[in-house]
C-alpha cells in the first residue's frame, strides 16, 4: 500500500518539480534552504535571504517499494538527457533512467531521499514512511491537529500530554516543556516555526507568540518525538536540557537556512536516541553539548542510528564545541549516511573540561560531492560568496582536538580518549583524494589518545595506514593506530 500525503489549501506548493508516486501526481511542499556555506560569527538578526534557495520535498506512507517520475521546471533547470541525476544515500544504489525530461527510479521502501538534479542546488527530498498507529487522536491529555492549516503559537506541553500533528497538518508555532513526564509528539504531520522572529541580541530570551526554535525541553524525562515534519526554526531545531529517556524516531528536519539552525542539540542529557531520521540543517546536524548553568550532569548514553544527515554549515555528528560536564561517555553513532558536509563529517570538538571517552563512530557512509563548494566567512555586509574553485572542496573526515575557543566557558582542558572508528566507508565522486582528518591534544596531562580507525575504504578499496588516510597527529597524542 501507499498514500501520499496531501499539501493542505493555502500552503505555498512547490513549483521546482512535477513527481509522480506509482503514476500519481504527488505535489510538493516548499521551503527555503541555504544557497551557499556562507556565515558570520552570529550577530543576532536575521539570515539574508539572498543566501538561500528554494528546495521541495514530499512525504509518502509505504511499507514496500515506490515508483518516481521527476521533472523540473524550466526556472529550476529541466532535466536534460546528458544531466547528472543523483539519488543519495549512495548506499542503495539508485539510478534513474533518463526520457525526454523525466528521470524514473524506484525507492526501495521506507527512507529519506535526496534528488539533486546537475548539482547539489534546488534539491527535492522524498521522505517514505512506514504505516504506523500513533495512537488515539482525543482523549484526555490529547492535543490533535487534523488535515489543514493552524496558527498554533506557543505550545506548551505538560506530564501526560501528547500533541497529534496528523499527516496534511501544517501548524504554525514552536513546543516548550518544562519539568514534564511521559510526554510525545507524534504524526505525520508538519511542525513549522517559519513565523518566529529573531529579534537583535536578544533572539533567545524575548518572549514572543512564536518561540524561536522547534522544540525545547527542559528537565524532561521519558519523551517519544515519532514521525513529524520539523520546518524552518529560528535557531537549533530541537533542544533537549538535562534530559533523560528523550527518542526521536523517523523524524525529518529540512528547511533549515537561518543562522544556527543546528538539528537535534542534546545538553547535558542522558539515555537519549535519534533513529531512523533526516536532517538537513543550516548548522551543526546532531550535536553533544555541555552548556554552562546546566553541566551539573554529563553527557551519557546517547544512540544515534539509521539517519541521514546534510550539513550546509559546521559539522554532521558532533561532540561540542561547548563540552561544559565532566563526563561524555557510552557514546555510538551508528548506520548513519552523511550524504554532505561543510567543514567536518564526524567531529569531537572539546572545548572545555570534558573527559569524552567510550565513544564509537560505526557504519557511517561518508558522501564527496564534487559540487561541494568552500565554507566561507563573512567579513562585511556586502560581501559576496566567492570561494576558492580552482580545486576541489574536501571536508575534513574525522577530526578529535582540545582547545579554548570563542564558545568555551570552563577554561579548563579536557581528555579525549577510547574513540573508535569502525567501518567508515568513503564514497567519492571521481577524481576526488581522500579527505584528510586530524587529531590533536593540549598539553602534556590534558592528551587525544587510543584512537582505533578500524575497516576504513575509500571507494570500497581498504585503507591501511595513517599516510593513506591522510590523518595529520598534532601534539599530545598517543596510539592513533588504522587497522
Amino acid at each position: 500500500m501507499y498514500r501520499i500525503i496531501p499539501i493542505p489549501a493555502g500552503e505555498v506548493h512547490s513549483a521546482l518539480y512535477s513527481v509522480r508516486i506509482n503514476g500519481e501526481a504527488a505535489p510538493c511542499s516548499s521551503c527555503r534552504v541555504s544557497a551557499m556555506p556562507f556565515d558570520v560569527v552570529w550577530p543576532g538578526h536575521q539570515r539574508p535571504l539572498s543566501q538561500t534557495e528554494e528546495a521541495a520535498f514530499l512525504s509518502v506512507i509505504s511499507d514496500e517499494a515506490v515508483e518516481v517520475e521527476v521533472s523540473r521546471s524550466d526556472a529550476a533547470g529541466s532535466i536534460r538527457p546528458d544531466s547528472d541525476v543523483t539519488v543519495r544515500p549512495l548506499r542503495h544504489g539508485i539510478r534513474a533512467e533518463i526520457t525526454g525530461d523525466t528521470a524514473r527510479f524506484t525507492l526501495p521502501g521506507p527512507g529519506q531521499y535526496s534528488i539533486e538534479t546537475d548539482g547539489m542546488h534546488n534539491a527535492l527530498t522524498v521522505f517514505v514512511d512506514p504505516p504506523f498507529d500513533f495512537g488515539p487522536t482525543e482523549g484526555p491529555g490529547i492535543t490533535y491537529y487534523g488535515p489543514g492549516i493552524h496558527d498554533a503559537g506557543e505550545i506548551r506541553l505538560h506530564s501526560g500530554e501528547t500533541l497529534f500533528i496528523d499527516a496534511g497538518a501544517v501548524v504554525y508555532g514552536g513546543i516548550i516543556a518544562e519539568d514534564a513526564a511521559n510526554i510525545r509528539v507524534v504524526g505525520y504531520g508538519i511542525l513549522d516555526n517559519s513565523r518566529s522572529v529573531r529579534v537583535e541580541n536578544a533572539a533567545y530570551v524575548e518572549p514572543q507568540k512564536y518561540p524561536l526554535g522547534c522544540m525545547k525541553l527542559y528537565r524532561c524525562v521519558n519523551a517519544e518525538i515519532r514521525g513529524v515534519v520539523l520546518r524552518d526554526s529560528g535557531v537549533w531545531t530541537a533542544t533537549m536540557f538535562n534530559c533523560d529517556n528523550v527518542i526521536f524516531d523517523r523524524c525529518k528536519a529540512i528547511g533549515m537556512w537561518r543562522y544556527n539552525s543546528d538539528g537535534f542539540d542534546f545538553v547535558n542529557s542522558s539515555n537519549c536516541a535519534v533513529l531512523n531520521s533526516y536532517l538537513r540543517n543550516y548548522d551543526d546536524v546532531i550535536v553533544l553539548k555541555g552548556l554552562k548553568g546546566w553541566d551539573h550532569r554529563n553527557v551519557e548514553n546517547i544512540l544515534v542510528k539509521n539517519c541521514v544527515t546534510w550539513c550546509d554549515w559546521g559539522r554532521n555528528l558532533e561532540i561540542g564545541a561547548e563540552t561544559c560536564a565532566d563526563e561524555y561517555r557510552h557514546i555510538l553513532f551508528e548506520d548513519c549516511d552523511c550524504i554532505h558536509g561543510a567543514h567536518i563529517l564526524l567531529d569531537i570538538q572539546n572545548g572545555d573540561r570534558a573527559n569524552v571517552h567510550d565513544l564509537t563512530f560505526d557504519n557511517i557512509r561518508c558522501e564527496y560531492s564534487k559540487y561541494q563548494t568552500e565554507p566561507v566567512y563573512q567579513s562585511t555586509e556586502d560581501m559576496a560568496y566567492a570561494p576558492d574553485t580552482s580545486k576541489p572542496y574536501l571536508p575534513l573526515l574525522m577530526k578529535a582536538h582540545l582547545y579554548r575557543g570563542v564558545w568555551s566557558k570552563d577554561m579548563l582542558f579536557g581528555t579525549n580518549r577510547n574513540i573508535t572508528f569502525r567501518n567508515i566507508q568513503i564514497l567519492a565522486d571521481e577524481g576526488l583524494e581522500m579527505p584528510r582528518s586530524e587529531f590533536s591534544g593540549a598539553d602534556e596531562t590534558h592528551r587525544t589518545a587510543d584512537i582505533r580507525i578500524e575497516d576504513l575504504t575509500f571507494n570500497g578499496a581498504p585503507v591501511k595506514t595513517l599516510e593513506e588516510a591522510r590523518i595529520s597527529l598534532g601534539d599530545f597524542t598517543d596510539r592513533v593506530s588504522v587497522i
